[in-house]
This record gives C-alpha cells, structure tokens and sequence, in this order.
C-alpha cells in the first residue's frame, strides 16, 4: 500500500491556491486566509478518511472513527501549535504559497497515518512495517527504518534520536515535513 495521499486533491488545492496570494506572494486578505483555513481542513478530513478506509480494506475490517478522533487527530498541535496557527502566523508574517503547501503535504500525511494506524489497532493488528518511498530526497534516517517491524504499541526509533508511533508523528519537523513514509500491519 504505498501512500494513502489524496493526490488529486493536494493537486487541486495547489492550483486554486495561487487565487489567494497577492504578486508579492502575501495572502491578499482575512478573507483569503479564511477561505485557505476551510480548505486546508476539508483536505485534512479528507486523508484521514482515506487512511481509515486503506487500512479497513487492507485488514477487512469496518473501523469507524468518532468525529472526536478525528478532530483530535486533525487538530492536534505539534511543537506546540496546530496547523491553523501555522496558516495564521504564515498570514500575519507574510508566509508563502511554498509554507502553505508544506502544511498541506505534512499534514495530510501525518493525518492519514494517523487514522490508518487507529483503524490498525482497532482491527487486532500487533504488529507494524515502517515503509520508505526511497526517493533521492528520502531522508537517510526514513531509508534506515525501510522494512523494520515494531509491535502495535511500539515505537520506531531514529538514529538521531527521535522517536515516533508512525510517519509524519515525530513532532519534528526536520523528521516530518514532506516525508512519505507509510506503515502496513499484520
């Protein structure tokens, strides 16, 4: 199961983002930032939704999530800060189309491994299988984990020091900001 990223989508957001930046490359308005805040969550909805309906397929299995853990997972702040405060300071400060997109693959991807690593757990899966694109930009310490299993509960450990459930969830940015690593269960 390679990535669970709703593609189509991220692409979509991507070519209707430009509406909203001025030619000095700020967001032209509150109401700009407001209308990228809107379809920032429906993209976020949106992966977390594929990565349960992923793994239910994979497992066979009929996970459904409660809107609270959805939200939770969504919402949740890392480093201190959720996804929206991010867009907002970006708006206040003067972020790019470039921080945008950022938020939008990493997040995306953490909340779509964050669901498929609930729907796992509530299917009886005990074991997980860390998965590396293998990419030139793959990150050396992703390439390291390619193939290593850990239990259910377990954690995946970085060579530099980190440690995390599942991809995108390091709470690091220089571990999580455009990885597309993914897990699969047994």
């Amino acid at each position: 199961m390679p990535s669970i990223l709703p593609f189509d989508e991220i692409n979509a957001f991507k070519e209707s983002l430009s509406a909203h930046f001025s030619e000095e490359g700020r967001i032209k308005s509150r109401d700009d930032c407001d209308e990228i805040l809107d379809m920032l969550e429906d993209l976020f909805l949106l992966s977390f939704a594929r990565g349960v309906e992923a793994t239910n397929g994979d497992l066979s299995y009929n996970y459904e999530p409660t809107l609270d853990e959805v939200l939770r997972t969504v919402d949740k702040p890392i480093e201190g800060r959720t996804w929206r405060d991010r867009v907002e300071e970006y708006y206040a400060n003067g972020g790019t189309e470039d921080d945008i997109v950022r938020i939008a693959m990493t997040e995306s991807h953490r909340d779509s491994n964050a669901a498929s690593y609930e729907a796992a757990k509530a299917a009886g899966a005990t074991e997980k299988v860390w998965h590396c694109m293998m990419l030139p930009t793959s990150r050396d310490t992703h390439i390291y984990l390619d193939g290593v299993s850990a239990p259910i509960d377990g954690e995946f450990y970085s060579f530099r020091g980190g440690k995390t459930m599942f991809p995108g969830e390091w709470g690091i940015a220089e571990e999580d900001c455009n990885c597309l690593c993914w897990l699969t269960y047994r």
